[in-house]
């Protein structure tokens, strides 16, 4: 071969590899199901108005809500309970509450639920599987009034086996 001849081969090889490079990166990037896109985030971006009107509804209503997960035995549906106050402390009844409920690190599993009422305030099974990092999306309704509550917390689904 005569020298110089070999510089197309490396220029064409060094295109070829970052081609098949860049494609390994989008078949990792897609296949991971940890990856998820936030549903309707262009329309929830554009409601932004009707987001905040929500909120400050919400501090008119003056109502609380706080929940907790209570860990089971491995297999078993974690319980979510769920207690509705009113500014004074006073607990609301005849309510509608759902919930959105998803892991951080799974963002595309999101679990659904409403809350039956009880007589220490709401409560259902959840089919959360995974501890860590929850994000959780109440909505409560009661009549015309409409409630919304957004948290994050740390979950532990299962009592740990000590055995």
């Amino acid at each position: 071969m005569k020298p110089g001849t070999m510089w197309p081969f490396v220029i064409a090889g060094a295109l070829a590899l970052h081609v098949v490079g860049s494609l390994v990166m989008v078949y990792f990037a897609t296949s991971n199901e940890s990856y998820a896109v936030e549903p309707d985030y262009y329309q929830k971006a554009l409601a932004w108005d009707e987001k905040r009107a929500q909120d400050r509804h919400n501090a008119e209503l003056g109502w609380r809500l706080d929940f907790t997960v209570e860990p089971v035995p491995t297999g078993q549906d974690p319980i979510m309970r769920a207690e509705l106050t009113t500014i004074e402390g006073e607990p609301v009844s005849n309510a509608s509450i759902s919930v959105e409920a998803f892991a951080n690190a799974r963002r595309d599993d999101v679990l659904t639920a409403v809350l039956a009422e009880t007589e220490s305030g709401y409560g259902t099974n959840m089919p959360m599987r995974r501890n860590g990092l929850w994000e959780f999306r109440f909505t409560v309704t009661r009549g015309d009034d409409i409630f919304t509550y957004r948290d994050m917390r740390h979950v532990w689904t299962e009592i740990p086996d000590n055995s």
